[in-house]
């Protein structure tokens, strides 16, 4: 791989660094992370989000430069975090494959994300095993990747005898503990390249050429240079199959091995060293060690500005007077929105280490109004590949396991063997502004496809929250599924069971299944608080014991119910529709604390529970939506969306209209235009509607440097009863960004 010239790492950070020395607070950046992963004819690109999604579906089908990602946000267990508007981040550098970013775009009807490539790439997209990543596959052009001679070149896949997949023999009684060993090894070896995971067969493999020469390890040598060759090391796979010929003799064998190095441009240098055994592969073939530092991010500073414009109209009219109007401006908003990202990577053959800093920093320009700032991340990881051990210290997001949210602490994993992984996590929430943040501890373990965990979380010196869950996952290149579940065992019971799968039975067709049941937030003897005259637990144990904190605290936690299907279905090579259907329901909860008696004395100070009434269950929320999707209609690049949905619950109806379309003016200059009308007619005879058109347009100054220019104006009208209310509000931002 051809390394990208980057700023000096220290200059970067020390930059970082500075920014860092701000307070916290809950703005939350979406996009966590971009990693490349080299298969044989594809880069596997890999987007980490801050927070589970569902419901995901892109435009164009198969290639282009502008990729629109659709998705919906699944609730989190806190309910407090906002994800940020229009983050950008990079993508790692690549010669294989076309640069690209990719931008949230959040604020309308539809969220989703934009990937914008360099240059025109084919693709497909499709949900990360973990519910917290979307994939991109990412089509090698060889005719437009431009690759030095005297680095490795990507070929295409040696179609000889040799098995798509290594045969792993039936162990027999008489086979030793090391074969049986082994033979779990290749089997795991051949898991991994049946999904593509390429690496982490180069990486079984090699545990297994570490053990002592066994009834696996001649096929093992072979198939660690397969291995490499479909992960794009050609010249490491060449040292592997030259090694084995050097070990192995059998004359089918050795022809087989030979058409396949063949296949690959030739036998590579001749090791300096004479190879004594296999297990000597990693200091003995006299091979330059691999090694590959990069460093990119971005840094952006946006200005936000807001206005506001308010008519009222009260049309009850006594006898002999008129009607009364009344009219509010307001400058709602000014503002400086500064984000940072930068990753700095230091790669070998045993290691892929990294530094990663994540901050966004709002500064308000109105007197009256508190600037904030949030790191999203702020850590350091060390990740064995070989040893299969991973450590990660400092400011990081929730990568499940029972955790709720970002926090500061650390994440330790070590892989007992391929199948089984051991994980533990310690640290301190870090999205309660104010309020005393959260401690806990946890571990898990990952048994292929199923994680178990158990998790303990106290604040105030007092035990909040003991759960224990489990996450499932499914996934193969037609079929995905997550499952989630958490187990509170002090309220016993259920706080999550969540279930989201995609079935593409072809390349045209797309079906999406949600099902939620969750409490909101989280159950923890926290929620007690929620309407009390106290932020501390200790307070409250004051006067109450600890099972009637946690009776308030179960009756103050909300539980909501959802449903959503969805299919997408391609009718041309243009475009696509969509349909969803989507229900929930929240459940009724009771009264809790102690209502305020009237005649007690007006001096005395109010109850420390306090007291929140009662409400009923919302009802069946409801709404059933139309898309229609297309592309390149007139350009290469324009992506165009129709939303047409109604939507109802016992308390209102509504229908909205939504019309959004992305193109290219110049290859330098991109605009975004839309339009936004909703009605809602409420039971108790009030009238809304909104009409909101919108327009976003980027400029590419240079080839690391742009700008950015959005504008709306909304405008609403309400009838309720006697009175009429007219608004306008008006939204301008104006930001440049440096990829570096």
């Amino acid at each position: 791989m051809i390394t990208k010239k980057v700023p000096k790492p220290k200059r970067v950070f020390f930059l970082l660094l500075v920014v860092w020395l701000s307070p916290p607070s809950v703005i939350a950046a979406p996009l966590e992370d971009i990693s490349l992963t080299n298969e044989t004819d594809r880069v596997v690109a890999t987007i980490k989000l801050s927070s589970p999604v569902s419901n995901v579906r892109y435009v164009p089908a198969k290639k282009g430069t502008t990729l629109s990602i659709l998705l919906d946000k699944v609730p989190s267990g806190l309910a407090i975090e906002e994800w940020q508007d229009n983050e950008t981040i990079v993508s790692p550098p690549s010669s294989l494959i076309p640069s690209f970013t990719v931008k949230t775009n959040l604020k309308n009807i539809q969220p989703k994300l934009i990937v914008e490539f360099s240059r025109e790439a084919e693709y497909t997209v499709q949900m990360g095993r973990d519910a917290r990543s979307i994939i991109i596959g990412i089509k090698i052009d060889r005719a437009a990747t431009k690759i030095d001679d005297k680095k490795e070149k990507i070929i295409p896949r040696f179609d000889g005898t040799l098995p798509i997949l290594p045969e792993v023999d039936v162990l027999t009684a008489t086979s030793t503990d090391i074969d049986k060993k082994a033979a779990a090894l290749m089997l795991a070896a051949r898991n991994a390249l049946a999904i593509g995971d390429n690496f982490i067969a180069i990486d079984t493999l090699n545990k297994l050429l570490l053990l002592p020469p066994n009834h696996y390890t001649q096929d093992a040598q072979e198939w660690v240079g397969v291995a490499r060759e479909r992960g794009g090391q050609l010249n490491k796979a060449k040292v592997e199959l030259e090694l084995y010929l050097k070990l192995y003799t059998d004359p089918e064998d050795v022809k087989r091995v030979k058409l396949r190095l063949a296949s690959l441009g030739g036998p590579p240098p001749i090791p300096s060293r004479q190879i004594d055994s296999p297990t000597a592969l990693s200091t003995t073939t006299g091979r330059k060690a691999f090694s590959q530092n990069l460093s990119y991010g971005s840094i952006s500073m946006f200005y936000y500005a807001g206005a506001s414009k308010t008519d009222t109209v009260d049309t009850a009219a006594t006898l002999g007077s008129s009607a009364s109007q009344s009219s509010i401006s307001a400058l709602e908003q000014s503002a400086f929105l500064a984000s940072v990202f930068a990753t700095e990577r230091f790669i070998t053959e045993k290691y892929d280490n990294r530094i990663v800093f994540q901050d966004t920093s709002f500064t308000n320009l109105r007197p009256d109004q508190p600037g904030k700032n949030r790191v999203g991340a702020a850590y350091i990881e060390v990740k064995n590949k070989i040893s299969d051990y991973s450590v990660r210290l400092g400011r990081q997001s929730s990568s499940g396991s029972g955790v709720l949210g970002r926090f500061d602490g650390a994440t330790v994993g070590y892989g007992i063997v391929p199948s089984v992984r051991i994980n533990a996590v310690a640290g301190q929430l870090s999205d309660y502004g104010l309020l005393t943040s959260p401690t806990f501890y946890g571990a898990s373990v990952d048994m292929g496809p199923v994680t178990v965990y158990a998790i303990t979380q106290s604040v105030d010196d007092v035990v909040e929250r003991k759960a224990v869950g489990a996450e499932i996952r499914y996934f193969d290149s037609s079929k995905s599924a997550f499952v989630s579940l958490d187990y509170d065992t002090i309220f016993s019971a259920l706080n999550v069971a969540m279930v989201q799968a995609t079935f593409t039975p072809t390349p045209e067709r797309i079906f999406n299944l949600y099902i939620d049941h969750r409490r909101t937030p989280f159950l923890s003897i926290r929620n007690a608080l929620y309407g009390s005259n106290t932020t501390s637990l200790t307070d409250l144990m004051q006067l109450m014991t600890e099972e009637e904190i946690r009776a308030l605290a179960a009756d103050r936690t909300g539980t909501s119910n959802t449903l959503q299907f969805g299919v997408t279905q391609q009718v041309s090579t243009k475009w696509q529709i969509g349909g969803d259907v989507r229900a929930s329901r929240y459940e009724d909860m009771p009264a809790s604390g102690t209502p305020v008696d009237p005649f007690a004395d007006p001096l005395a100070p109010p109850p420390v529970a306090g007291f929140i009434s009662a409400s009923p269950s919302s009802g069946v929320d409801w709404a059933i939506s139309q898309q229609l999707i297309g592309s390149a209609l007139y350009s290469t690049r324009d992506v165009t969306v129709f939303n047409l949905s109604i939507m109802g619950s016992p308390l209102y109806r509504g229908q909205s209209l939504y019309i959004y379309t992305r193109g290219n003016i110049t290859d330098k200059l991109s605009l975004d235009g839309s339009i936004q009308f909703y009605k809602q007619t409420f039971e108790s005879g009030m009238l809304s509607t909104r009409v909101i058109p919108s327009i976003r347009t980027a400029y590419q100054i240079r080839q690391s440097v742009s700008m950015d220019l959005n504008a709306s104006f909304e405008v609403g009208h309400t009838e309720q009863d006697t009175q009429i209310t007219d608004t306008q509000r008006l939204f301008l931002s104006l930001g440049i960004r440096w990829d570096f």
